[in-house]
C-alpha cells in the first residue's frame, strides 16, 4: 500500500494536482489528470486504475462539499473499504455508510492531510 488516494468530483481535480504537484503530497489518483470532459481516451481504463488506486492505497480521502453529488467516490469509498484500506471523510455525515466506525470523519481537508501525513509517518518508523 502506497500514497493517499483522493476521491471526490472531478471539478475539484485542480486542488488535488496542486497538493500533488506544489505541496508534495504523495496523490496517487491518477484520475486528477484526465479530469476534464474527453480526457480519459479509455474509461474501462480508467476505472480499473481508480478501483486498484483506491484499493492499495495508504489512505483514502472521501472529499464532498454540500452541493456535490457524488458517483464514483462511492465506488472508489467501497474498494478501499472492502480492502481494509484507511479512510478519512469530509462532507457525508447526512449518509448512512457516514455510521460505518472505519471511516475517521474530518470538517476539513487540511485535517485529514494532517491525518493522513501523521499515519504515513506511523507507518514508515
Amino acid at each position: 500500500m502506497s500514497g493517499i488516494y483522493i476521491a471526490s468530483k472531478t471539478k475539484h481535480a485542480d486542488r488535488w494536482r496542486f497538493l500533488r504537484d506544489q505541496v508534495g503530497e504523495p496523490i496517487i489518483s491518477t484520475w486528477i489528470d484526465e479530469a476534464g470532459v474527453g480526457d480519459s481516451s479509455d474509461l474501462a481504463d480508467l476505472w480499473r486504475r481508480c478501483i486498484l488506486e483506491a484499493s492499495t492505497a495508504q489512505v483514502l480521502i472521501l472529499y464532498r462539499e454540500p452541493e456535490d453529488v457524488l458517483k464514483g467516490g462511492w465506488v472508489e469509498l467501497g474498494a478501499a473499504l472492502a480492502s481494509g484500506v484507511t479512510v478519512y471523510a469530509i462532507g457525508i455525515e447526512e449518509f448512512t455508510i457516514a455510521n460505518d466506525t472505519r471511516i475517521r470523519h474530518f470538517s476539513r481537508m487540511k485535517d485529514a492531510i494532517a491525518a493522513a501525513r501523521a499515519l504515513r509517518a506511523k507507518e514508515a518508523a
